[in-house]
């Protein structure tokens, strides 16, 4: 079981053997926990105590408008793009502002603070509008409307590419540039494409997972990965990453301990390697340990770690190489967690697999690990988009409207409440 081995070294400032000490607050947050590279456990009490008392406060606080007794009502809101972490969220508006919620014990969620919020609240109220934006760990990342890159969050280890290591609660800007046209966050690291399709990356680099070949150690500023340009569809979780190129051939490099890189071993890569050779490939996304893509054809591909199914295979055995999941063909975007996955499909039905212990799946009845993809929303409805975190799914509907479900123990569901869990689909609510 390798359960606990997700948290990889993201989850904690002195993760990595070599990597320097976390900052104080690093032995606070529940989601963090040490790692040796391989299989370290969780240690029992790795979670502070639960205060009942605060906990009843601070969901009465969240329930009630100020002064008054009635729930508060749920104001959605429309967006265009979605990013999430671990156990927080982010959209970017279609007016393109910035929204977050969920964990924020480290400032993830930009908002000035170490507060979870269990609706989404606007970053930087009024003072930018944003392109893209993507979550970390305990970081997050995100363009802005002139091309400019912006950082908040955890930084140990240099992620947030503003050439320290100081922690920022509020979005720091990453060099002058103003030419960033993707970002991408993994576990203590992060990567860009630049206009042309240069491929930069910063922070952590225990496994090879900024691409600079022979070069080891953290990077605080954004480095340029080899000389190819015309890199798009960039993706990162956990310490590795994958990218397509201009001739649709998928590339992966970093972390390789279970296989995820999909090259038919276990050796970490420090520099990107072909996968599927002669394979032409549309999107890729990955969890922490395994990858899913999807061929220009429509068809769906998974390979890594498979112990509750998140490979989608209808099989328990995990993979090194690119496995076939199904037969359908009309596959238009994937989206792994933790241990499950979500895919939409040209119809814009919704379908996820894998891990359901905590509702992540968005479906109801059966059993609760589900082995091959499954329908997750009403068939009505129709999905534009889906992201998934550490047991928690977003996505945003044909409306605009953002929605979602599983683990809530932080409010990275958004409904309102800190409900541990919300097991069925429901609306992201406004907080401001």
């Amino acid at each position: 079981m390798k359960r606990a081995a997700f948290l990889l070294a993201a989850v904690a400032g002195a993760a990595c053997e070599g990597d320097p000490a976390a900052p104080a607050d690093a032995t606070t947050a529940p989601d963090q926990a040490s790692f040796d590279g391989a299989t370290q456990e969780l240690a029992p009490d790795a979670s502070p105590a639960l205060d009942v008392a605060d906990v009843a406060t601070d969901i009465a606080d969240d329930l009630r408008d100020d002064g008054g007794d009635a729930p508060r009502p749920c104001e959605t809101f429309t967006a265009r793009a979605l990013g999430t972490g671990w156990n927080h969220a982010l959209a970017v508006e279609r007016a393109g502002a910035l929204r977050a919620w969920g964990a924020n014990g480290s400032g993830q969620l930009g908002l000035g603070d170490n507060t979870d919020r269990a609706r989404a609240e606007t970053v930087e109220r009024g003072a930018s509008r944003w392109r893209a934006v993507a979550g970390g760990s305990r970081h997050g990342c995100g363009i802005r409307e002139d091309g400019s890159l912006w950082c908040w969050g955890v930084n140990v280890h240099g992620q947030l590419g503003t050439g320290d290591t100081r922690d920022r609660t509020t979005p720091g800007r990453v060099g002058t540039e103003t030419d960033w046209v993707e970002v991408t966050c993994g576990g203590l690291h992060s990567c860009g494409i630049r206009t042309g399709g240069s491929l930069w990356c910063w922070g952590a680099n225990p496994a090879g997972q900024l691409g600079l070949g022979a070069e080891t150690g953290d990077r605080t500023t954004p480095q340029r990965v080899g000389d190819e340009v015309g890199w798009r569809g960039l993706s990162a979780k956990a310490r590795f990453n994958c990218a397509l190129r201009p001739d649709e051939s998928l590339w992966c490099w970093g972390d390789n301990s279970d296989g995820q890189l999909g090259v038919g071993d276990t050796a970490d890569r420090r520099a990107p390697v072909a996968v599927g050779a002669g394979t032409r490939w549309a999107q890729v996304r990955m969890g922490p340990l395994h990858t899913c893509a999807i061929t220009t054809d429509g068809a769906l591909y998974c390979w890594g770690l498979n112990d509750y199914g998140q490979l989608g295979t209808g099989v328990a055995e995990s993979a090194r190489t690119p496995q076939r999941v199904g037969v359908d063909a009309d596959w238009r975007l994937v989206s792994g967690g933790f241990e499950h996955t979500c895919g939409v499909r040209t119809d814009g039905s919704l379908w996820c697999w894998g891990n359901n212990e905590l509702g992540q799946l968005g479906v109801t009845g059966g059993e609760s690990t589900r082995r091959a993809p499954t329908r997750a929303l009403p068939e009505a409805r129709r999905v534009d988009d889906v992201v998934t975190g550490q047991g928690h799914t977003c996505a945003i509907d044909g409306d605009g409207a953002v929605r979602c479900w599983g683990d809530n123990a932080s409010g990275q569901a958004g409904s309102g409440e800190r409900a541990p869990t919300r097991p069925t689909p429901g609306a992201v609510c406004g907080g401001g």
